[in-house]
């Protein structure tokens, strides 16, 4: 059955790093992926995570102000110093790959009717954040968000012509759920798919609104999502990588209030290796 990771929350414990990760392998994680902290501490859960068997699989890039990659401006070139940061850190550290977004799901947006952010000097910052990141052995893996039938699928297509090396995607299952789009996800990019992000919400709220609040990350099953189709999905793609669950302890979810970190974590453990078993069933 698929490897299970997770990402890495403590989900409300107050708790030291490494007793998180002795947590997550207790339970049976097999891997886990962090936002992109600061190098130090990047450093010591490489080193606890070697100790205890665990894989530190993906590091998550900074989204705030990737918008101002699209546009003309000092902004947008220090965004793309800061994914080069990420690029040198999985290197140095033998992380194999980091996911990024290529736009920013806004608070609320009405206008789910054209593209928001597309330039041809974006898809050049990008093309050379993938180039970047290929010479240095990892891979930059791409995240759908919202409206991934333009900004996203226009970069894919463009960046598999000129720079396929280093370029891959991570699917967002919760992501699909709430931010839809006329999109065959995983399956329009099966070749570059190297990562999952699993959680589940209730979907769009409103179909004339496309808004983060949507996104709720909750455990699987909880939500509305069918997870019997997501294994169909994945094993239509061939996909044989880990099942990655991306979520934290929300406290406005009554039903999770009374669960600590361990129960919380050994839950949503369960919940994964109920979709690795959807899987094996479709083989």
């Amino acid at each position: 059955m698929a490897d299970i990771g997770v990402s890495f929350n403590k989900c409300g414990a107050e708790i030291s790093d490494e007793a998180h990760l002795a947590l997550l392998r207790e339970i049976g994680y097999q891997s886990f992926f962090t936002s992109f902290f600061e190098e130090e501490r990047i450093a010591a859960l490489k080193r606890e995570s070697e100790r205890l068997g665990l894989r530190y699989e993906s590091i998550h890039a900074p989204f705030g102000g990737v918008d101002c990659i699209w546009e003309e401006g000092e902004k947008g070139e220090e965004y793309v110093r800061t994914l080069y940061r990420v690029a040198d850190v999985c290197a140095h550290y033998g992380i194999s790959y980091f996911t990024l977004h290529c736009g920013n799901v806004p608070r609320r947006n009405i206008d789910v009717t054209s593209p928001q952010h597309w330039s041809l000097l974006g898809k050049e910052r990008f093309r050379s954040v993938v180039r970047y990141a290929a010479e240095r052995g990892v891979v930059a893996a791409f995240e759908n968000v919202e409206f991934p039938h333009f900004e996203l699928k226009l970069l894919l297509d463009a960046l598999r012509e000129e720079q396929r090396e280093g370029l891959g995607f991570t699917w967002d299952v919760g992501h699909q759920h709430c931010y839809p789009a006329p999109l065959s996800l995983p399956g329009e990019f099966s070749d570059l798919l190297v990562g999952t992000h699993i959680h589940d919400n209730f979907g769009q709220t409103d179909p004339h609104v496309i808004t983060w609040d949507d996104d709720s990350h909750i455990l699987p099953f909880d939500g509305t999502i069918d997870f019997r189709a997501v294994a169909r999905r994945l094993n239509a793609c061939g996909y044989t990588g880990t099942l990655t669950l991306e979520i934290g302890k929300r406290p406005n979810v009554p039903w999770y209030a009374q669960m600590d970190a361990k129960t919380y974590l050994r839950e949503a453990f369960v919940r994964a290796e109920r979709i690795g078993m959807m899987m094996a069933e479709n083989t």
